[in-house]
């Protein structure tokens, strides 16, 4: 399986065009993602590790509509999740262009059928992935035949020290409230806060014993959005992105913790979450950014 792999002074990322994966991310030495050791075993990949998502990241209910138009998609247990059985973590991208100078950057693209995803609309999606300094950049464009719903993101599991677990990390979101959830993890429209809550994580506080699978509702205009910190190595690593809402993951089964950094899940079914709905007039754009130092 082909693998691209780019490096500056600072980081060097190894991108498979199978499922748009980040297949490792080093910085001074140490692995910051959670991975598989052979490009081939990405083939089986239920944790979605380094993926990207789409073409509707997180849970999506059954149905949704359109204007007037009502629209069913293909399903498990009434729920569609992460693209479904035809996402873009199983995808074979196509390399638009590669690039090694002074900005490093690879973009990929897709084309996602109406007939294979279930949703309306056939979909044209750039992912670039490159290098500014410290920084790695994944960016984000999609046009649409039809309105469709897409929702966006890149499905990493971070761990800065490669410890067997995250014992050592810090923690902080700027965050003032989160989406409650049902008991299929999808959401309610209901909206709450943070406080007094284990979801307050606006200080940095070690990630102990806490376990998310929830979608942080970011607040706008700040500085960064995200700061993980692992104490043994001194890695930290801050996010930035444009999007409203932050899912995170770190499940029991692996030594890492994902950032899904996209729109709310189930937001066709809920007016007032932000709207996913793309026309073919529009183009859907995304931007976040993994800042790794030492602190």
């Amino acid at each position: 399986m082909k693998e691209i792999v780019l490096t500056n002074r600072d980081l060097k990322v190894i991108i498979l065009p199978y499922g748009g994966i980040i297949k490792e991310l080093w910085y001074q030495g140490t692995n910051v993602v959670v991975g598989k050791k052979n490009a081939e075993e990405y083939l089986e990949n239920p944790w979605y590790m380094g993926a990207c998502i789409g073409r509707y990241a997180g849970r999506l209910a059954s149905g949704y509509s359109i204007v007037q138009d009502q629209y069913t998609h293909k399903k498990e247990n009434a729920i569609q999740l992460h693209g479904g059985t035809h996402g873009w973590d199983k995808a074979v991208w196509k390399i638009y262009d590669l690039y090694h100078g002074t900005v490093p950057h690879v973009v990929l693209e897709y084309e996602c059928l109406e007939k294979d995803s279930g949703h309306p609309g056939d979909v044209n999606v750039s992912l670039k992935y490159s290098l500014h300094g410290n920084t790695l950049m994944i960016e984000y464009k999609a046009k649409t035949t039809r309105p469709t719903p897409i929702n966006i993101t890149n499905h990493s599991y971070f761990n800065l020290s490669g410890a067997p677990n995250l014992g050592d990390h810090e923690l902080m979101i700027l965050s003032d409230e989160v989406l409650e959830l049902d008991n299929n993890l999808l959401p309610t429209g209901v909206i709450n806060t943070v406080k007094k809550t284990d979801f307050d994580r606006n200080l940095s506080r070690p990630v102990g014993s806490s376990r998310y699978d929830d979608c942080f509702v970011l607040r706008e205009k700040e500085a960064i959005n995200v700061r993980l910190k692992a104490n043994s190595t001194k890695i930290q690593m801050d996010i930035i992105t444009d999007q409203p809402g932050l899912v995170v993951f770190n499940p029991k089964e692996l030594n890492g913790i994902c950032f899904e950094a996209q729109k709310f899940p189930n937001a066709p079914n809920i007016p007032h979450f932000p709207n996913t709905i793309v026309r073919p007039e529009e183009k859907y754009t995304q931007k976040t950014q993994f800042i790794l130092s030492k602190f």
